[in-house]
């Protein structure tokens, strides 16, 4: 049952939450009340829609009737819908009203007289309808109407159909076994994809646990420890009571094992606890079959504590176990079972009306329609071994894919999803197509589905659980994307269906084994390594054996099974496993050690002649091998931080780490590794004031901070770390505003209004009840102004009033018309008017018609535009009259005029819409708005008008291309759903964004590629801004510490640039090797054709070196040996399309139409991340020196490749004290505070700003 709508005016909240409370009293728990916070409309949902879809999924509506209600266009619009719909109606009179029409043949409830007699026929009323909570279970609609591969839970009762008969054979023999006595083990046995589990979680469980006679507990999988799964279970039974039992009698220690009763007590206990008497209580071992391949010593543990649990007398556990038909013969012939009984309940196959109730059924249950003809054709195509899960799989893929409209077609299943067969098969495929993993990604992937699977004596694949701290870090994003299309399954539970992520802890295992034979790629590989699996499969018991008892040297290989196992060892060391890699190198240990023994003879003269020469050369050796091996180590972490984990801060210091221990090339490419992610951003000072900031100001062309703080405001020096000057008011401040000489307005809560500077006298003014001020655009004059009308004109240079002007009524806000003299004011009712301050009367007078929200004026101060509800209005400012309006399709939250484009842009913040509207007439430039991918904090355009960025939540930063109406590339702030706020430099060239989460960050607007590392508070951030002609960045936080950064742009990665004088097009393509073979010795040719790369173009040659490309893929070829050496594939994400090889440093710089990547020629190490653009100029001119330099004829960009400043011997020293950051012994980041900072740089800056005085405060008034 889907639950009770109960449909209600907004003035009637009272009445609606006690019904909502009685009709919980009832046992209806699945409720809609538009303004529950629990069961209400989440956040950011849209509201209309939200409403419908909750309409079509509930099982009635309670309708309150009152005169609100009855007027209400919103109750009657739910009232004719859910008539619709079929939905019962069940009209509640709460007040007097008037009864709309199409009510009047509906039976009512009137509360007016006696109430309670009124709650009963209503509860009559729903029982008689069928809504009676004893008979069914509700539906939250916040999980799926089909769960896909994973089992239902207890949660999607609601949604479980198809086994009802099975269902009730499973409840009558728990029955029959509780009320007879007699065995009380039952097995549930199926074949994989039965729906064994569902059946248990979903049909059993929820029925019984509304049974007060059986306490059930929550399902459990014995996995490779059952003993560590048990009690958990018993763990969280004993939650709800205040008895606590002794659990470590389950643990399979030395001093705790034993004591074979410990369940049977548990369960008593657990029976007293929880006031149940001598009442059933309910085990439910789901998936029994893993036992067979658990820990030995565990699985006979468990089975020992079950079978005394289940046999004693008297005793009250019962226990329902769900097994793979397959392993029944292996389970009972098993030591551990054969003495064990049991009963057996055999789950046979779904007929076509099961599935069709599969099909049909939750979908009625959500509200969703199915197109005529798609069950039929649904059930047609379950002919397959795997049609359960098949069929479940592809179901959640029609309901996520397809099913927010609340309807799902025929097309949609057989043309966009491939049908049954082909459902899982593309979404695996999809899954790959979107992560485009590389050739050493889809190994380290085909690796980790080995295992994942087991092979059985039939050769059947089996599911097998990993840890995910075993998964490469390379790997895991991809993973991620598997479990989020719910193909991989990760934590303790599968059936969560919010199972966390891979963060390092827990399991991994597929969805179901449906995959293993429904995805060609994934079988096709598992066959090509049937025999590793196999024989992986074979000698781990023995493995097993030896683990237990080590010193029986009888059980280790020898021979042939130890040649073959060395063979896998060699080959696939990674996939043993620790315990069977153990194994056979003890094996191997032993039969070294019989050959030496008879060698050893022979050895001894020979060894101690060369013992001390060899000790020597060997410690040599070591040392070197043990600082090789660590300067891997830290550049395959920092290229995984980069790469996978998307931490920059802990890639550099990795990256420099690398730089400490190497010299000459090694050395130079970590330096320019880190120099591209640090981008020459400097920490150069902290301030710490005496109570956190509201607000803080900067002014562009110069280095002063103005702060905010409650009743003070305080101007800083941002070069000497100095206070400047400072002033208080005795009411809250306000509002506060910065000229370009440095001087200052504040305004307090109290009406006072104060005018002050560095050397300069303070002059403070009254203006009772302002609530606003502005100053023009010549710094000389101030505008405060009251919500009541009263409007006062100011000189900033001596403080004296100039004007006076009292508004007949309030006003919403007033402002400066541009440079006319004139100023502007706007009021709730629709009105605007302009006039000369020094006049009586305004000089125009017009009405917009609604509520003015904001105003915009036009670069020439001539326009203006307005907005209201979903109204914009473009209005001549000295006319003063509307020239157009028109409606966008979203409320309008602001609106901007872009600057020379002709353009006026509005946006909606919460759905994260902007539209694009002619300055003229108002038309819309594009059909579709531009869609932020979340909710905008900021939208700031360009200085050209050519571009917008958009920030908000979602940690996504988009420039969007405003002359195609399309975005052009997209920065990614951070991680998670944090959001992001952004402020561009006057230049229009940098971005720089900040979040609470992941700081500030600089970024290249024109390409959207990061510039900086993060810049970090110890604490969240609250803000950044520019300073200095944007040299400057100063950022503060939620605590009362301001950090002031410096850029160094010739150290940014990239930059515009002016074409060279020179410039010409580069349009020819490269010359194949063929194309050349004339120019080329006879020998090199040879050796390009063995290796497949005569097809491959020229891209730059050079005595010492070929750079060849074919593409995707780049190939080096060294010139100056006859071996002619070939490199690994240098790749980037699209065709190359040029080149260059720099002998001096020996790397390569290969870009394409929009991407551009350094690698080190000699390794064939890419040195800094894909650096993206939205294009790199196709077939325009290209030069790489200092650098590449790619043009068109009007304009160009520079690609740098700048190294971390390496003069230092201790570089990562050098990178804490520009970051402001070190790692931690956990490899973690460790955001300095002043202290440590300071303690870090006093060596190389005699005077850092802020570090005057370590522990005092500044700024108190």
């Amino acid at each position: 049952m889907s639950g009770i709508f109960i449909s209600h005016s907004s003035r009637d909240h009272s009445d609606a939450e006690e019904v909502a409370a009685r009709l919980r009293g009832q046992g209806y728990q699945s409720l809609f009340l538009d303004f529950d916070p629990a069961d209400g409309i989440p956040a950011g949902r849209n509201w209309e829609r939200e409403i419908y879809a909750r309409l079509r999924a509930c099982s009635g509506v309670v309708l309150l009737c009152s005169e609100h209600s009855m007027a209400s266009d919103w109750c009657f619009a739910e009232i004719t819908h859910a008539r619709a719909l079929g939905k019962h109606l069940f009209p509640v009179i709460i007040s007097a009203c008037e009864l709309r029409p199409l009510l009047q043949d509906t039976q009512t409830t009137d509360l007016r007289g006696d109430r309670e007699a009124g709650f009963q026929r209503l509860w009559r009323g729903l029982r008689s309808a069928g809504l009676d909570p004893a008979d069914a279970f509700d539906w939250d609609i916040d999980r799926p109407p089909y769960p896909g591969l994973t089992p239902f839970i207890d949660k999607d009762a609601a949604v479980f159909f198809g086994r009802d008969e099975e269902q009730r054979n499973c409840l009558d023999r728990l029955e029959q076994m509780s009320r007879y006595g007699g065995d009380r083990l039952l097995l549930l046995a199926g074949a994989s994809g039965s729906g064994k589990s569902s059946l248990v979680r979903a049909g059993v469980i929820p029925k019984l646990a509304r049974m007060p006679e059986w306490l059930v507990l929550e399902p459990m999988r014995p996995r490779q420890d059952p003993l560590e799964a048990l009690s958990d279970v018993l763990r969280r039974a004993f939650e709800t009571t205040s008895d606590t039992p002794n659990l470590q009698l389950f643990s399979t220690q030395p001093e705790c094992a034993g004591d074979d009763q410990a369940l049977a007590v548990a369960i008593a206990q657990l029976q007293l606890a929880a006031d149940h008497g001598d009442k059933p209580v309910l085990l439910v071992i789901d998936q029994l079959e893993e036992l067979l391949t658990a820990d030995k010593e565990a699985a006979a543990s468990f089975v020992s504590l079950l079978k005394l649990a289940v046999t004693c007398e008297p005793g009250q556990l019962f226990c329902l176990a769900t097994l793979r038909s397959d392993h029944l013969a292996a389970l009972q012939s098993h030591p551990l079972w054969q003495q064990t009984r049991f009963l057996e309940l055999t789950l046979g196959p779904m007929t076509p009306s099961h599935f069709a109730e599969i099909i049909a059924r939750p979908a009625q249950v959500a509200g969703i329609e199915l197109e005529s003809g798609l069950v039929e054709t649904m059930v047609r195509d379950t002919g397959t071994a795997d049609a359960l899960p098949l069929l479940a799989f592809t179901l959640n893929r029609l309901w996520r894919d397809f099913g927010s409209d609340g309807r799902i077609t025929l097309a949609e299943y057989r043309d966009r999803i491939g049908g049954l067969e082909g459902s899982i098969r593309q979404e695996a495929e999809a899954v790959l197509a979107s992560q485009a993993p590389d050739a050493g990604q889809l190994v380290e992937l085909r690796r980790m589905f080995r295992n994942l699977v087991r092979v059985d004596a039939a050769g059947n694949y089996s599911r097998r659980p990993m840890q995910l701290r075993d998964i490469p870090v390379s790997l895991r994003p991809l993973i991620e994307a598997f479990i989020s299309a719910r193909l991989l399954v990760s934590g303790q539970e599968e059936s969560d269906a919010e199972a966390p992520r891979p963060s390092g802890t827990g399991t991994l295992e597929v969805a179901h084994e449906a995959l293993f034979r429904a995805w060609d790629k994934l079988k096709r590989w598992l066959d090509e390594d049937r025999a590793f699996l196999l024989w992986r499969q074979h000698i781990a018991p023995d493995a097993e054996a030896w683990h237990a008892r080590p010193k029986e040297q009888g059980l280790l290989l020898r021979g042939g099974p130890l040649a073959e196992a060395e063979r896998w060892l060699d080959e696939r060391s990674d996939e043993l496993g620790e315990v069977l890699g153990r194994f056979i190198l003890a094996s191997r240990k032993l039969a070294r050690r019989n050959r030496f023994v008879r060698r050893l003879g022979v050895a001894v003269i020979t060894l101690s002649l060369v013992l001390v020469t060899w000790l020597a050369f060997e410690l040599a050796q070591q040392r070197r091998e043990v600082l090789r091996q660590l300067v891997n180590s830290y550049w395959n972490i920092a290229i995984a931080a980069r790469d996978a984990e998307h931490n920059a801060l802990k890639a550099a210091h990795h990256f420099t780490r690398v730089a400490d221990r190497t010299a000459a090339t090694e050395r130079m490419n970590a330096l320019v590794s880190a120099g591209l992610l640090t981008g020459g951003v400097e920490l150069r000072g902290i301030i710490e004031l005496a109570q956190n900031a509201d607000e803080v100001q900067t002014l562009p062309g110069d280095s002063v901070a103005l702060i905010r703080m409650q009743q003070q405001a305080q101007l800083w020096d941002l070069t000497t770390g100095a206070m400047l000057a400072g002033t208080s008011h005795p009411d809250l401040l306000m509002h506060s505003a910065i000229t370009g000489g440095r001087r200052i307005v504040t305004l307090a809560r109290d009406g006072s209004l104060k005018l002050w500077g560095p050397s300069q006298p303070e002059i403070e003014q009254m203006h009772p009840g302002a609530r606003g001020i502005e100053i023009d655009q010549t710094g000389k004059r101030l505008l405060s102004w009251s919500e009541e009308g009263s409007i006062r004109l100011w000189s900033l240079t001596d403080g004296h009033e100039i004007s006076r002007t009292e508004l007949s009524k309030p006003v919403a806000g007033v402002r400066f018309l541009g440079s006319s003299g004139k100023l502007l004011a706007w009021s709730s009712d629709g009105m605007l008017q302009t006039w000369h301050p020094e006049g009586a009367q305004p000089t125009a007078r017009w009405n917009s018609g609604c509520k003015v929200q904001g105003t915009s004026l036009s670069p020439d101060n001539t326009g203006l535009v307005t907005w209201c509800g979903k109204t914009l209005m473009l209005h001549d400012a000295s006319a003063g009259r509307v020239i157009a309006s028109w409606l966008s399709a979203e409320p309008v939250d602001a609106a901007q005029f872009l600057p020379a484009s002709g353009v006026i842009l509005s946006w909606n913040e919460a759905q994260g819409r902007v539209r694009v509207w002619s300055a003229e007439d108002g038309k819309a430039r594009f059909d579709e708005p531009l869609q932020h991918g979340g909710s905008i904090a900021r939208a700031v355009p360009t200085a050209d008008g050519r571009h917008l960025i958009t920030s908000g939540s979602g940690n996504q930063i988009n420039l969007w291309d405003l002359e195609l109406g399309e975005l052009a590339a997209r920065g990614q702030h951070g991680s998670g759903a944090t959001l992001v706020r952004a402020r561009i430099s006057g230049d229009g060239e940098r971005i720089l964004a900040w979040s609470r989460e992941s700081g500030a960050r600089l970024w290249d607007s024109a390409t959207m590629n990061p510039l900086s590392l993060p810049l970090l508070h110890p604490v969240p951030i609250s803000g950044a801004r520019f300073f200095d002609h944007d040299q400057g960045i100063l950022s503060w936080d939620q605590g009362t510490s301001l950090r002031i950064w410096r850029r160094n742009p010739p150290r940014e990665a990239t930059a515009p640039a002016a074409p060279p004088t020179d410039a010409t097009r580069n349009t020819a393509e490269a010359a194949s090797v063929a194309d050349q073979i004339n120019s080329l010795p006879l020998s090199l040719i040879d050796r390009l054709r063995r290796a497949g790369l005569l097809n491959y173009r020229i891209l730059n040659r050079q005595n010492e070196m070929l750079l060849l490309a074919s593409d995707t893929k780049a190939r080096t070829v060294g010139l100056d040996t006859d071996a002619y050496p070939i490199s690994a594939p240098l790749t980037l994400d699209e065709r190359i399309r040029g080149g260059f090889f720099d002998a001096d440093s020996g790397r390569i710089l290969l870009w394409g139409d929009s991407s551009v990547r350094l690698w080190d020629g000699v390794s064939s190490r890419a040195l800094g991340a894909l650096m993206r653009s939205d294009v790199l100029f196709p077939g325009g001119g290209a030069r790489a020196a200092e650098g590449l330099l790619i043009w068109e004829p009007q304009r160009a960009r520079l690609w740098r490749w700048p190294a971390l400043d390496g003069g230092e011997s201790n570089v990562e020293l050098r990178l804490s004290r520009v970051s402001g950051t070190r790692l931690d012994p956990q490899d973690g980041i460790k955001i300095l505070d002043r202290e440590e900072w300071c303690e870090t740089v006093k060596a190389k800056q005699p005077a850092p700003v802020g570090c005057g005085s370590i522990g005092s405060t500044h700024g108190n008034q």
